[in-house]
C-alpha cells in the first residue's frame, strides 16, 4: 500500500527543504564569492613561500592582490601626463584600488586634471590616498639631500610593498595590457639581460621572500651612487646568487631607456607588443631629441604630436588621430 503524508505535513516538509536548500546553495556560492574578494590582509596572509616555489610557472591563482600603488612625495599635484598614467592603467588593467602614498598631510585631489579623475565615477571610486612619511634615513645612515627624494622613494616602495603586496608603478608608467598574468608569481620585475633588476614596477606578494632582502641591501647605502641599492646591488647581491627569487621579466616592462627614448622619435614604434612602457617623463629634458618642441605635454598638443607616445595617449583617451 502507498504510504501518505498528511498534506499539512508535506507542505511544512517543502518549506523546509526549500529553506535548508537556499541556504546551502547561498552558503556555498557566497564561501566561493569571497574566495575572491577577501580583505587585503586575509589575502596575502594565506599564502606563504618555500625553496619549492617555482616564479617560472607560477601558480593556477592570483596570489598577488589587485591594487597599483603610487607614490607622491612632496608633491600630489597631477600632470597631464601622470593623468594619461592612471587612464591607461585603469583602461588596460582595471585594478580593484590605486593606492596613492604621499607625505602630504591632508593631501587634496585638486587641480585640473584630479577633477578630470573625479568625473570618471568607476575610476574615483577606487583610488585611495594614504599618509607615508618619506624616509630620511635608512639603517641609521641619512640619505642623500640631492637625491633623497629618489632615494627615498626607492625604500618607500619596497616597504609599501612588504606591508600590502599589489603593483608598484613609477608614476611615469605607461600600462598597455593586464597585468595579471604576473600576479600568479610570488614577485615579477623586469631584468634584462647583462643589467641590473628594474625598480620602476613591482609586482609581488607581500610575503615574497626577496623583500627583506633587498630591504638589507641598504645596510651598505652608496649615498653618492643614484641607482647603487635602487638596482645594482639588489641584482649582484640577491639575484646573482638567488635567481629563483622571482619571476624574471626581459624587456617587456619597458624600463630599458633605449625602449623609452623612442617613443619620442619614433612614429611607428611597435608599442603594443610590450605590457609596460617607462615613459622616463623626468629625464626627457637630455633624452629626447625633440624635448624643446614640445617641452610639456597637454591635451591640446598631444593631438598632433607625431611619435607614438602621441599615439599612446590619444587612444587612451579616446582622441581621434590625426
Amino acid at each position: 500500500m502507498m504510504c501518505r503524508f498528511p498534506r499539512r505535513l508535506s507542505y511544512s516538509a517543502l518549506v523546509f527543504c526549500v529553506i535548508v536548500g537556499s541556504f546551502l546553495y547561498w552558503g556555498i556560492h557566497v564561501h566561493l564569492f569571497n574566495l575572491y574578494f577577501v580583505s587585503e590582509a586575509e589575502f596575502m596572509d594565506t599564502y606563504t613561500f618555500s625553496d619549492g616555489f617555482n616564479n617560472v610557472t607560477g601558480v593556477d591563482r592570483f596570489i598577488v592582490p589587485n591594487i597599483i600603488h603610487f607614490i607622491r612625495f612632496k608633491n600630489f599635484d597631477l600632470t597631464f601626463v601622470e593623468y594619461v598614467v592612471v587612464i591607461a592603467a585603469m583602461r588596460n588593467h582595471r585594478p580593484d584600488k590605486f593606492y596613492f602614498h604621499t607625505d602630504i598631510k591632508d593631501a587634496k585631489c585638486e587641480g585640473k586634471y584630479w577633477e578630470w579623475v573625479k568625473k570618471d565615477q568607476e575610476l574615483w571610486s577606487r583610488i585611495q590616498v594614504k599618509y607615508l612619511e618619506m624616509p630620511t634615513e635608512i639603517f641609521g645612515q641619512k640619505l642623500n639631500e640631492g637625491w633623497g627624494l629618489f632615494h627615498g622613494s626607492d625604500i618607500a616602495r619596497l616597504r609599501i610593498i612588504k606591508k600590502y603586496g599589489g603593483i608598484y608603478l613609477d608614476n611615469d608608467c605607461f600600462v598597455i595590457q593586464s597585468l595579471d598574468k604576473y600576479r600568479k608569481f610570488e614577485c615579477a620585475v623586469n631584468w634584462d639581460e647583462d643589467q641590473f633588476l628594474g625598480n620602476q614596477v613591482i609586482i609581488a606578494s607581500k610575503n615574497a621572500r626577496i623583500l627583506p632582502l633587498w630591504l638589507n641591501t641598504y645596510k651598505e647605502y652608496h649615498s653618492d651612487e643614484w641607482y647603487y641599492n635602487g638596482g645594482e646591488r639588489p641584482t649582484v647581491e640577491i639575484l646573482h646568487r638567488r635567481p629563483e627569487l622571482i619571476h624574471r621579466v626581459k624587456g617587456d616592462f619597458g624600463v630599458d631607456t633605449g625602449v623609452s627614448v623612442s617613443i619620442y622619435k619614433n612614429p611607428i614604434m611597435d608599442w603594443r607588443r610590450l605590457d609596460i612602457i617607462h615613459l622616463l617623463s623626468g629625464h626627457r629634458s637630455y633624452l629626447d631629441p625633440n624635448y624643446n618642441t614640445t617641452p610639456v605635454f597637454d591635451e591640446n598638443n598631444i593631438r598632433t604630436y607625431p611619435y607614438a607616445f602621441g599615439e599612446m595617449a590619444r587612444e587612451v583617451l579616446d582622441m581621434p588621430h590625426p
